[in-house]
């Protein structure tokens, strides 16, 4: 399923990056090799990372700039 249609980034894609050490909508977007786009899917990313990698959930701060450049 696709999570980020800006990107065509897959559900798969953000379960193998968060695998790979991501752990923040940031660090999913630079591991996949893409920047953010419209913000529609953080939330959708940021409730997979917390359900692949509990451990990793709250890092909403490192996220907080890329509202902005999403814009």
């Amino acid at each position: 399923m696709y999570v980020c249609v800006c990107n065509a980034i897959t559900c798969r894609t953000v379960r193998k990056k968060v695998d790979e050490g991501a752990a923040s909508v940031g660090g999913v977007f630079k591991a996949a090799g893409k920047k953010p786009q419209c913000g529609r899917c953080f939330p959708m990313v940021r409730s997979m990372i917390a359900d692949h990698a509990p451990a990793c959930a709250g890092h909403d701060d490192i996220d907080s700039g890329l509202a902005i450049a999403a814009e």
